[in-house]
């Protein structure tokens, strides 16, 4: 038994480094074209050989750490519109683990043999709630606020007192002209942290758009 599962592993790992290098080549690939994008940005045929092979890497990310990794640096880029792509890649494969994850968890206790909780633990909840508010923050960037606000929603039912969640969620509502919502959230993020200048200037803000709806009626 031991035997097989040692063969399984090193057929699998052989798939996966011959992945992982693909990964690889690729990204140094990139990379070198776009020191040459700076010089000659016209180069109309390296970049849509540039853009063919930053497509392929979307598909080489090999797990939900890597497409993160990747979506921030599109972020960095304002490729806002990919990155919020790979992060919704990124979320799915996260998903997926922690299904995979949680029917280990359930075959174990079935059998009696073990109760390791870990497959739902807190971990996991950090990570998605980031990838969540990473996306979040992709779609405010394009204009997208409510996609943003839904996006907030989803990190902050994982982790209520998610001090960028409760922010960028305030923001959405700020704009959206639901300023008693909003002040309820710029007022949340500020008990977390009392110095913050975006808690603390949205909730001057929100008062004052208050006041003034009041005082109209």
């Amino acid at each position: 038994m031991n035997d097989e599962a040692t063969n399984n592993d090193e057929e699998g790992g052989g798939e996966e480094r011959q992945k992982k290098s693909r990964f690889e080549n690729v990204r140094e690939a990139i990379d070198v074209l776009r020191v040459g994008a700076r010089y000659d940005p016209t180069n109309a045929q390296a970049n849509a050989f540039l853009r063919t092979l930053e497509l392929e890497s979307l598909s080489l990310a090999k797990d939900c750490f890597e497409m993160k990794a990747r979506a921030k640096e599109m972020f960095r880029e304002g490729k806002f519109e990919e990155a919020v792509e790979m992060y919704g890649e990124a979320l799915r494969d996260e998903e997926m683990r922690r299904s995979e994850r949680k029917g280990e968890l359930f075959a174990c206790e079935s059998n009696g043999s073990g109760s390791d909780k870990s497959g739902g633990g807190g971990d996991g909840n950090t990570l998605r709630a980031t990838l969540f508010l990473n996306r979040a923050e992709c779609y405010r960037q394009i204009g997208k606020m409510r996609e943003c606000e839904e996006d907030c929603e989803e990190a902050l039912q994982l982790q209520p007192k998610n001090e960028k969640g409760l922010l960028r969620r305030a923001l959405c509502r700020e704009y959206f002209e639901r300023f008693e919502e909003a002040l309820e959230d710029f007022e949340s993020a500020k008990r977390l942290t009392p110095s913050s200048l975006l808690a603390n200037s949205g909730i001057e803000r929100c008062k004052k758009m208050i006041k003034g709806i009041n005082s109209d009626r």
